[in-house]
């Protein structure tokens, strides 16, 4: 019997997508249509207090975070791949916090969303105050999940 092991350390953004239900085609309710209204006449009857305000730039994203956030949330899409391959092949889930949600999709899924939002939210907060160690953080959560990946799909084999 070939053990299967997911990462301990969960991650990404797909909570997004996957909580994000598409709107539906509804017609706004008079009340927010006037709130609407409203606060669009008072924006058009202010355009110099608009012209004259500033705009305060914070503190930039290092440019490489977003590609290592897309990264991992791809590498956490193949996990949940890999992992739902290797159980239907006659794997055995190895990580006993995973045991309960490895065999189903969603709760999987639901899961490594989860985990990655959470991953993503702490390199949000940390490069605030260092980029560098941002950076690294997102480096390793990349090169531990891409390992796992790796080895889940060898199992498959």
């Amino acid at each position: 019997m070939v053990r299967f092991a997911t990462p301990r350390l969960a991650a990404v953004v797909f909570v997004s997508f996957v909580a994000a239900a598409p709107a539906s085609a509804q017609e706004p309710s008079s009340a927010l249509r006037e709130a609407v209204q409203a606060s669009a006449s008072a924006l058009a009857a202010q355009p110099a207090q608009i012209a004259g305000a500033q705009q305060v730039d914070g503190p930039k994203r290092p440019g490489s975070l977003v590609p290592l956030y897309v990264s991992f949330a791809t590498l956490q899409v193949l996990d949940t791949h890999s992992t739902s391959r290797a159980l239907a092949q006659g794997a055995v889930e190895a990580n006993p916090l995973m045991k309960g949600v490895a065999g189903n999709s969603g709760a999987l899924l639901a899961v490594k969303a989860a985990g990655a939002t959470g991953v993503i939210f702490a390199a949000e907060k940390m490069w605030r105050r260092n980029k560098a160690a941002a950076i690294v953080f997102m480096v390793a959560a990349n090169v531990g999940m891409a390992w796992v990946v790796q080895h889940n799909y060898r199992a498959v084999r």
